[in-house]
């Protein structure tokens, strides 16, 4: 049984309603039992530090803190200073329990918490099982005058304090859920029934009378705009009809009048009939069943034959076109060019081939594209024109929208590349002017600035630095997508730059505990090259490296020889290098670079050369005390793919997927030609100066 629209539009706000209620009144609920536990924690640990100062001022004096009196009774007073805390336990460093504010409680087992870090003052915050409950402890460590752990204070509170408040949310929760749900759903039933089923009945009812014949009787004006036109284009549809009705009544006597004509058409069928017997079967079921729009002319180019796809695509009935002249169809369809499709209609009749898209509107006032296959078929001495129309609408659309598309995404490109310029160079003289003054206040006034205000301005001068770098990185780019990145080609021995390169990053692979592998080929003639961009070429590969390696992981660097075949109009390493090895090989000098890192994922591996991309999550695979750098600006290897493409090479990368648990590594390979080449070899010669 179906539903009518009043239950479902009801049913369908009583879920969401129910849905979206629930689902923020259980997020509360949530984040209040979070937050409260994290207030309770704060508080525990505000009281153990406290406590941990007033017993460190004690300890300072060298007295051991077994021989402090006292602590036993602290340790209640601290407990019944705050009703919510369970209990406060001092514990030496041996485990053993030396304070106790309630004997009960000795019995914990606290060392589900850990022993904490003798070195920081940090708080370990766990949840531990007791006889009576759970509780949430907070791991103090207590300093002695040599700076060596003395013991621990552990104070904690139970877990059904916690449990309690979050009910008493609960209960309120649930009452404000019911009171909000019950007058919004009324809200909502009273609109519905209000502007959308009472204007629906009254244009259904209006409906069903002029489906039973009353053209006379208007609809009433309705509230709701949308609805109202509705109305306004349905009495304008009875009138039309009213008048259509009259029209068919005058012309029945026309009709009649032409049945003797549709005899006589009759008789001449019935001939055609006879010659077409054998094939009519088959052709029938061709005709009907095709997924195309089929109609047949004969030699008058009159419409003879149509298919049920032909009056699904154009909208209208057989019988509107049927044994009428071609132009009744073209008219009644609003094609624009209807000249130029009788032409090619009559080339079709002479025997040629003709395929031609037009544009029409359906019944329906769908504008639809279709595309006109004509072949004359002979049938003795009679030539009947077969006439597909495939609809090709959405595959316009679709080449409008990839049209569209591209040229915004080129627009935006070109925008995106305009406002990088502006912007590196818009802060290049604010941020000069930065650095020179912080570096002013390092220098001259540094007698003159408080420690407080001296490690300020090193943070300043050490942000500007590295924002200074991340302009230069951007300047780099734009002249790059410009082509205007000048070169000044030199002879360069690749293997020293590698080593350079190497020796300025020492510095980094120690902090991660990298290990580093420099495998050099020592037969490697020098290239011509710009010896400074190579120098950054190399930097951003090999930090790019230790950026997404683990601590402790493996980097290697290899230089080797390779003869390759140059042919630009096959695809190897990147579009321009083929593997094939042919008479004319090519001598190029190729850097590979390998790490054990986290890896990259197939669809990435293009990607990573884009502007402003950058994969993976730094912070997932260091220690934390070691970690190399922020994550970048995503410029370093769009400048490395820029700077080897200016010298006439190629760089990519391999890597068997992402995989920060098994770790499978990524090989970067850089192809540098060891020959000058020629303007016509590459893109990127002809803008090196």
């Amino acid at each position: 049984m179906k539903q009518s629209l009043e239950k479902r539009i009801i049913l369908f706000s009583f879920v969401i309603l129910s849905m979206t209620t629930l689902a923020n009144t259980g997020m509360d609920i949530a984040v209040f039992r979070r937050d409260y536990i994290q207030e309770m924690q704060l508080r525990s640990e505000g009281l153990a530090a406290a406590f941990k100062a007033n017993i460190e001022k004690v300890l300072a004096l060298g007295i051991n803190i077994r021989d402090v009196a006292g602590l036993a009774d602290k340790c209640h007073e601290i407990v019944q200073s705050d009703p919510e805390m369970a209990y406060c336990v001092i514990k030496g460093k041996d485990g053993s329990v030396l304070f106790v504010s309630d004997n009960s409680f000795a019995r914990l087992d606290f060392s589900q918490t850990g022993l904490g870090d003798g070195d920081k003052n940090t708080r370990n915050n766990k949840t531990i099982e007791g006889p009576r409950g759970s509780y949430y402890d907070t791991l103090t460590p207590v300093k002695a005058f040599d700076g060596e752990t003395a013991a621990f204070i552990h104070i904690g509170f139970p877990q059904s304090v916690i449990d309690q408040k979050v009910r008493a949310v609960v209960v309120r929760s649930i009452i404000v859920f019911f009171a909000f749900f019950i007058a919004s759903f009324a809200l909502v039933v009273y609109f519905v029934k209000r502007s959308i089923i009472e204007p629906i009945s009254s244009l259904l009812d209006g409906v069903t009378r002029i489906s039973k014949g009353d053209f006379t009787t208007p609809m009433q004006e309705l509230p709701v705009y949308e609805l109202n036109e509705l109305s306004i284009k349905i009495n304008a549809m009875a009138t039309a009809l009213d008048a259509r009705d009259t029209a068919l009544r005058d012309n029945y006597k026309e009709l009649s009048a032409t049945h003797s004509q549709l005899h006589d058409s009759y008789q001449q069928l019935e001939k055609l009939s006879l010659e077409l017997e054998k094939s009519e079967d088959l052709y029938k079921k061709l005709l009907e069943e095709s997924g195309d729009a089929i109609i047949i002319l004969d030699q008058n180019e009159s419409i003879i034959i149509a298919n049920k796809m032909a009056e699904e695509f154009l909208g209208y009935p057989a019988a509107d076109f049927i044994s009428k002249h071609v132009t009744t169809l073209l008219l009644l369809l609003k094609v624009e060019n209807i000249q130029g499709v009788l032409r090619g209609l009559a080339d079709a009749f002479r025997g040629n081939h003709v395929t031609e898209e037009v544009t029409i509107v359906n019944n329906r006032q769908e504008q639809l594209v279709g595309r006109i296959y004509a072949s004359c078929v002979t049938m003795g001495e009679n030539s009947l024109l077969q006439v597909i129309i495939r609809d090709v609408t959405k595959e316009r659309e679709i080449i409008t929208n990839l049209e569209k598309s591209a040229a915004g995404l080129a627009r935006l490109n070109r925008m995106k590349d305009s406002f990088l310029g502006l912007a590196s160079h818009e802060l290049k003289t604010p941020l000069t002017v930065i650095m020179g003054y912080a570096e002013l206040l390092q220098s001259d006034m540094k007698e003159q600035l408080p420690g407080a205000a001296h490690e300020m301005v090193q943070n300043i001068s050490s942000a500007a630095a590295r924002l200074d770098t991340v302009v230069k990185d951007m300047i780099d780019v734009s002249k790059i997508d410009q082509k205007q990145l000048d070169l000044k080609l030199e002879q360069v021995d690749v293997n020293a730059l590698i080593e350079e390169t190497v020796r300025e990053l020492r510095f980094f692979f120690a902090l991660r505990r990298q290990e580093i592998n420099v495998t050099l080929d020592d037969s490697l003639p020098m290239i011509r090259g710009d010896k400074t961009r190579l120098l950054q070429l190399l930097s951003n590969v090999l930090g790019n490296a230790i950026k997404f390696t683990p601590d402790g992981g493996h980097i290697s660097v290899r230089t080797s020889l390779r003869r390759l075949l140059r042919d630009p109009q096959v695809s190897g390493f990147d579009g321009v290098f083929s593997l094939n090895v042919g008479e004319d090989q090519q001598p190029f000098l190729e850097i590979a670079v390998s790490d054990t890192g986290i890896g990259i994922d197939a669809d990435d591996q293009t990607r990573i050369f884009d502007k402003f991309y950058e994969v993976g999550n730094i912070e997932e695979h260091s220690s934390g005390k070691v970690a190399f750098k922020s994550r970048g600006a995503g410029l370093g290897l769009s400048i490395a793919k820029g700077v080897v493409e200016m010298h006439g090479g190629s760089i990519w990368a391999e890597s068997q997927g992402y995989d920060q648990s098994t770790c499978p590594g990524t090989t970067f390979h850089i192809l540098l030609p060891i020959k000058p080449l020629s303007p016509a070899d590459g893109p990127g010669v002809g803008t090196i100066n």
